[in-house]
């Protein structure tokens, strides 16, 4: 297999990979919240830093991230030829992606 193969193959696989832990994960949150949904916003805490809910939505974020940068960087170098506006529209991309992860990760570690 050549290494021009490899590389295409790579960002494939990561979007296939990812959208099947994006997948399951939705999954087990409607099935969690079908059965025993929390009733008020403490109980949603609770829920959301059960420590195999915290590290499933940390996956769920990573795999999140993964899949939307891998999305819309086939996007942007398919449709924007002007390698400026490339690199300009690339790291605003970066920087929201960056700044969403963080975020989730506060909130993630944020105590109760």
């Amino acid at each position: 297999m050549s290494l021009t193969i490899l590389e295409g193959l790579r960002p494939w696989l990561i979007q296939r990979v990812t959208a099947v832990v994006i997948a399951v994960y939705l999954l087990y949150v409607v099935v969690s919240l079908l059965f025993a949904g929390p009733a008020d916003y403490l109980a949603w805490r609770g829920w959301l830093h059960a420590p195999l809910n915290s590290l499933l939505m940390g996956l769920f974020i990573l795999s999140i991230l993964f899949h939307a940068w891998i999305g819309m960087r086939d996007v942007v170098l398919d449709y924007v030829n002007n390698v400026m506006l490339r690199l300009f529209v690339f790291s605003v991309i970066v920087v929201v992606l960056l700044t969403s992860g963080l975020w989730a990760l506060r909130v993630l570690l944020s105590p109760l």
